[in-house]
């Protein structure tokens, strides 16, 4: 499989942090969010572990213990550790909730990664996938700019069936999808507020054609014998890989 040297590769992480601080990305970021604020309270548990290719906590309201944030870049500020997403450090069914933010957008094999996550998953514990929508607005805009090579537009943008089909290739159950940010993918002059998810989400509009969703998944409890899942191609484009881990988080004692 084709990759991207190293100076592309830290080039394509300064790249992302980037677009997360510019008047568009910050604005996702903050709807995402909001989102997860409305999610999170419910899942418990003794570990969390964020994974995404900027360094904001997006776990501020989990009542879960210990929550830890992977880097991918040695100039990210206090991660919990630096690592490679596909070869996490933990062990086995070890991981009650796990944020999957945009890692799959631009990671370079984003099959492996997810039976990393499989792995690391606890036996019906969480897994919340968040990703951009193809079936957008800002999916219209990528098709039109992608072979620029900005980001976020050189990104994979997965849709939601494709990642409910690998989910369930993983034996994971989907609880619930939601769709978030009705906006275009452009900075306005005008300052517009923030959506207010705090009367439930199941109250808003939920149509298929916003930016961004989150998927929210549950590891089944199978006895089966795994097999190899039967993947469907995805078009290959420049992806994130993260650096090899320099060290080790500890969990916590239960």
């Amino acid at each position: 499989m084709w990759r991207r040297n190293h100076v592309d590769q830290q080039t394509l992480r300064a790249d992302i942090r980037r677009w997360f601080t510019t008047p568009v990305g910050e604005r996702h970021l903050e709807i995402q969010q909001r989102v997860l604020a409305q999610l999170l309270p419910r899942y418990f548990g003794y570990h969390l572990l964020q994974l995404s290719p900027q360094s904001r906590r997006l776990y501020d309201q989990s009542p879960v213990g210990n929550q830890m944030c992977m880097g991918s870049s040695l100039e990210e500020e206090n991660p919990s550790f630096w690592g490679d997403g596909l070869r996490l450090p933990f062990e086995n069914d070890s991981i009650d909730v796990l944020i999957l933010h945009h890692m799959l957008d631009f990671f370079e094999k984003p099959q492996q990664l997810l039976r990393e996550v499989e792995r690391v998953a606890l036996p019906m514990g969480y897994l919340v996938v968040l990703g951009f929508n193809p079936l957008s607005a800002w999916g219209v805009w990528r098709a039109l700019a992608r072979f620029g090579g900005n980001v976020p537009w050189n990104a994979a943008f997965l849709s939601p069936g494709r990642m409910m089909d690998w989910l369930s290739l993983l034996n994971f159950h989907v609880d619930r999808i939601h769709y978030a940010n009705y906006d275009l993918p452009i900075s306005l002059n005008r300052k517009r507020p923030l959506p207010d998810f705090r009367g439930g989400l199941s109250r808003r509009f939920n149509l298929p054609l916003c930016a961004g969703y989150v998927i929210v998944a549950r590891k089944q409890v199978s006895t089966m014998t795994s097999i190899r899942p039967a993947w469907r191609p995805v078009r290959r484009l420049p992806k994130l890989s993260v650096v090899p881990p320099v060290s080790h988080s500890t969990l916590g004692d239960h």
